[in-house]
C-alpha cells in the first residue's frame, strides 16, 4: 500500500509528488503534494491468478454469490484490469446496493481511471454508511480535482473534527490551503502534521 514520506517546511513549496489516494498508493491523478494513508480491506485481497478460472466457472452456476464474485473482482483490480473489476463491482451493486466492499472499490476504480464526480458518488454513499476517515480524505482529493478546493477543505475539515490525529487530512490540507492562497493557515496544518508524525515516529520506536 502507500508510502509514506517526510520533508521540511520548504519542501512543501518545491518537491513534486503525484497525488495519490489516502486508501490506495496505485492511484494517482495530475494534482501534486497531496500525500496517501494506508488502509487494508479483507474484501480486497488479491486472490491467486489460479483460481480466476474456477471463480468465473462458479459464478456461470451462481451469479449471485457475492463472496465469489468479491474475490474475482479483487483479483482483476489487483492486477490493474479495472474494466473487468468494475463489472463485477457493479453487478454486485446491481443486486446489493450497500454492498460495503463493491462501493468502496467502485469508488476506487472511479479514481484510478480519473473519473473523480463518479468517484465522488460512491464515496459519499460508502461514508453514509462507514465513517471512514480515508475515504473521506479521499473525498476530498476527488473535489480538489473538480476543481472545488472550497468543498475539499471543507471535507478535510470534518475529517480532523472526527479524528484530530488524523496524518493525511492535515498534511493535505496544508498543501490545498497553500494553493489557494492561505499561507498562515497551510503552515498551521504543516506544523500539526509535522508533530503528529514525530509523534507516531517516537510510538513506533
Amino acid at each position: 500500500m502507500g508510502i509514506k514520506t517526510s520533508c521540511d517546511i520548504l519542501l512543501i513549496c518545491s518537491c513534486v509528488l503525484f497525488l495519490s489516494s489516502c486508501n490506495n498508493p496505485n492511484k494517482k491523478s495530475s494534482n501534486k503534494n497531496i500525500q496517501s494513508t494506508d488502509i487494508q480491506k479483507k474484501e480486497s485481497q488479491s486472490a491467486s491468478g489460479e483460481n480466476r478460472n474456477m471463480y468465473e466457472t462458479a459464478l456461470i452456476t451462481d451469479s449471485l454469490n457475492t463472496d465469489i464474485r468479491l474475490k474475482l473482482a479483487a483479483d482483476y483490480y489487483m492486477n490493474k484490469d479495472l474494466d473487468k473489476a468494475q463489472y463485477h463491482y457493479l453487478k454486485i451493486i446491481g443486486y446489493d446496493r450497500n454492498n460495503m466492499a463493491a462501493l468502496f472499490n467502485l469508488g476506487n476504480i472511479s479514481y484510478d481511471m480519473q473519473q473523480y464526480g463518479q468517484a465522488i458518488i460512491y464515496y459519499e454513499f460508502f461514508l453514509e454508511k462507514d465513517n471512514n476517515n480515508d475515504v473521506r480524505c479521499d473525498l476530498a482529493t476527488c473535489y480538489l480535482n473538480v476543481k472545488n478546493p472550497k468543498k475539499a477543505i471543507s471535507v478535510l475539515h470534518e475529517n480532523i473534527r472526527i479524528n484530530a490525529n488524523h496524518l493525511q487530512s492535515h498534511y493535505n490540507l496544508s498543501v490545498i490551503l497553500k494553493q489557494v492562497g492561505k499561507t498562515a493557515e497551510a503552515e498551521k496544518e504543516w506544523e500539526i502534521y509535522n508533530a503528529l508524525l514525530a509523534s507516531q515516529k517516537s510510538q513506533n520506536q
